[in-house]
């Protein structure tokens, strides 16, 4: 059903203003700069876009409001049309009804004073006083008074239907004046949600370009790191496999060394052990024993891979004793000893040539008694080979250590 008249008047003049306050500038988002966005930028971006969203959705909703309006509108304009028809219709009629009572009351009139017979006895009364031509002007005049009496009340009467013509005209006016301000309102509305529209559909595709250009970013940064980390698995297997090359020239310099008379064989190498030995340093022997045949893993530290220092970290782990996952921590972790009271658990600390800057770069461990007799040592080399036993080498020896 239509709300009222001025009701709908006073929601035009807000919907317009409404409509016309609506910001459109300096939303306008910046270039991508050239280097890859931030993502600072990112989300400031996506919180213009969601600016923007509500804004759209606000200016939607004005827009509705409008039409809504507009067709009320319309509504009450067909209807003061249809009245404003009506009215002036009932107008002609009443006129051709005036002009036509005007002349029947004017033919009843003169009829009347031909025929009627109060008229002939009023004119015998006269016949005494007055004579028949006065006393016809009399009558005459009464009668001529009556219908300028009744042509009064119709003028009046069409006066007044023309007063109502009048009125539903202005008011039909005003109506189409509203229409007017409605679809000015609308239009407004419509204009405003295409712009903001527009603008977020721009915002939307430069946040789309900034988290494509992001991703490949990050892209490019992960592959640079595996490059990176791919690179220094290749010289850790460098390294490694020149320290494989000189623990084996070192392990046959040694092996010429030792004489059937001598199998302990020192020259150059260290003092007899018994066998085992004991306490701390035997557990982590033993412990150090279970991982053969474990692969090396550079930075493995488990059952699945060990590197050099991760078989001397879980080893004297097992032994009670926590050390630092690296050959240079564990060097300092350890209190040095003399070749000389080297006891079976101890730590070898090597460091070769090319190895960098680090002073110790790789550890074994002291086993004392095994397959190379008191010059035997238990380490995990390099990558390709598993844990297991190696004779004792003294290229790049450093000193000895005890946890």
């Amino acid at each position: 059903m239509p709300v009222g008249r001025q009701h709908l008047r006073r929601l035009g003049f807000v919907t317009v203003a409404i409509a016309v306050a609506i910001p459109i500038s300096g939303v306008m988002p910046s270039a991508l700069a050239s280097r890859p966005p931030t993502p600072a930028q990112i989300q400031s971006m996506k919180e213009r876009a969601n600016t923007l969203s509500a804004r759209l959705t606000r200016d939607q909703n004005i827009v509705a409001v409008a039409s809504e309006q507009y067709d009320e509108y319309v509504i009450i304009l067909g209807q003061d049309k249809v009245k404003l028809h009506r009215t002036e219709r009932a107008l002609a009629r009443l006129r051709n009804q005036v002009a036509q009572a005007i002349l029947n009351l004017r033919s009843a009139a003169v009829e009347a004073y031909m025929t009627d017979n109060g008229a002939a006895a009023q004119l015998a009364v006269l016949q005494g006083s007055v004579n028949d031509s006065g006393s016809i002007a009399a009558y005459a005049g009464t009668v001529s008074d009556t219908l300028r009496s009744a042509e009064h009340q119709l003028q009046n009467t069409k006066s007044r239907v023309a007063a109502d013509v009048a009125a539903q005209a202005a008011e039909t006016r005003t109506a189409a004046a509203d229409v007017q301000k409605a679809t000015d309102a609308r239009d407004a509305a419509v204009t405003a949600t295409a712009q903001i529209e527009a603008i977020l559909h721009q915002v939307k595709g430069q946040l789309a370009a900034m988290i494509v250009e992001r991703q490949r970013a990050l892209a490019a940064a992960a592959a640079a790191r595996a490059r990176r980390i791919e690179l220094a698995r290749e010289r850790a297997q460098a390294l490694a496999a020149a320290r494989l090359r000189q623990a084996q020239e070192a392990a046959a310099a040694a092996a010429k060394a030792v004489t059937p008379a001598d199998p302990g064989g020192h020259a150059g190498g260290l003092p007899p052990v018994s066998p085992g030995g004991s306490g701390a340093g035997a557990r982590a022997v033993a412990a150090a024993e279970s991982f053969i045949g474990v692969p090396y893993v550079w930075g493995g530290a488990s059952r699945s891979g060990v590197d050099c220092s991760g078989l001397t970290m879980l080893a004297w782990a097992a032994a009670g004793v926590q050390l630092e996952h690296g050959a240079t921590a564990q060097y300092d972790e350890s209190q040095l000893v003399p070749q000389s009271q080297i006891r079976p658990g101890d730590l070898l600390f090597y460091h070769f040539a090319n190895d960098g800057g680090f002073p110790i770069t790789h550890v074994a461990m002291y086993v004392g008694s095994g397959p190379y007799g008191s010059q035997t040592i238990i380490q995990a080399a390099q990558t390709g080979t598993n844990v297991g036993f190696y004779p004792m080498y003294w290229v790049g020896f450093v000193a000895v250590g005890r946890p």
